[in-house]
């Protein structure tokens, strides 16, 4: 279910094919601005690759990227497939505060139910030489039908290989239909249909039409907002694989070229935000316009959708 296709299929609903390379990270986070946020914050300063359209390594430069800002005394967090590299390549990331969550839901038999076109016994050797070499891992378990009868398998196996932390993630992904690359059905996740198989031009049909309804202004939409923004009480900041910074990685989806729900009104509000252009304080002034949203009458009158949805309550 991540927005770099549909439900498995191969679309592109707009974000560009583009990655961060070392230098970018050197410009970006330079040894300076580290040092900067670090006494402002009076701690060490947290970096998470949390892979919004893509994986950690799939990036050229991914070790290199980790080697450094480990040498700057930053605490890395990674989340990733694991799939991709060899295990020579894994056991370089295990420098102190470096953290690698591995995806890997179920066992050998259910986890690429979800986890399309990955291969589970070579994670499974990547963590093993992660952890070898003395790296910090945690067995990361998204719950569902198909594998939650595995748990306590799972649980058992990664104390047995030595992680160091076992998590259930409960995002919303426990049900969807799933098609093949070319777009043909393929199975089901979860209990989602009980009449004919949905054909992908019309999930897609619904997926582009869903937000426009959003949009029109319902009871529901005018009542007062609670907003839990967890982005800005923790003082976070996103930047995409194009060097472009937003609050938050929701709203990180690449608003000037993809067509994701929200989209349309977030793009007048982003202004030079590059940060291999400008320096990182100037990419974030364009943040307060997005506060200043949540004050709208409803999602009609400007209240940004992505942000009523992901950390939002009516």
């Amino acid at each position: 279910m991540c927005m770099r296709n549909y439900r498995g299929s191969d679309y592109n609903s707009g974000y560009p094919d583009c990655e961060l390379a070392e230098d970018h990270i050197r410009h970006i986070l330079s040894p300076a601005v580290i040092q900067q946020l670090q006494q402002n914050t009076a701690g060490a300063l947290t970096v998470n690759f949390n892979g919004n359209l893509g994986d950690f390594a799939s990036a050229r430069d991914a070790a290199e990227i980790v080697e450094y800002l480990a040498d700057q005394q930053v605490i890395i967090n990674i989340n990733t497939n694991g799939s991709l590299r060899n295990t020579n390549w894994w056991s370089r990331l295990a420098r102190p505060g470096v953290t690698v969550g591995f995806a890997i839901d179920g066992l050998d038999d259910t986890h690429s139910l979800y986890r399309q076109d990955t291969d589970w016994h070579k994670i499974i050797s990547n963590a093993q030489a992660f952890i070898s070499a003395g790296g910090q891992a945690v067995w990361r378990f998204v719950p569902f039908d198909h594998n939650r009868h595995q748990e306590a398998a799972c649980r058992e196996m990664a104390q047995q290989l030595g992680f160091v932390g076992f998590e259930n993630i409960y995002d919303g992904r426990d049900r969807t239909p799933v098609y093949t690359r070319s777009g043909q059905f393929s199975h089901h996740i979860g209990k989602l249909y009980d009449g004919p198989i949905p054909q992908i031009s019309d999930m897609l049909s619904s997926h582009v039409t869903w937000y426009d309804s959003k949009t029109v202004k319902v009871a529901a939409d005018v009542e007062p907002l609670t907003l839990n923004c967890t982005h800005k009480m923790n003082r976070e900041i996103f930047i995409a694989a194009d060097g472009t910074v937003y609050p938050c990685c929701y709203l990180g989806f690449y608003p000037a070229t993809m067509a994701h729900p929200g989209n349309d009104q977030l793009r007048p509000l982003v202004n030079e935000n590059n940060a291999l252009e400008y320096d990182l304080e100037h990419c974030i002034q364009w943040f307060n316009r997005v506060e200043q949203t949540w004050q709208r009458e409803s999602i009609a009158d400007g209240r940004l959708y992505t942000c009523v949805n992901s950390c939002g309550k009516v």
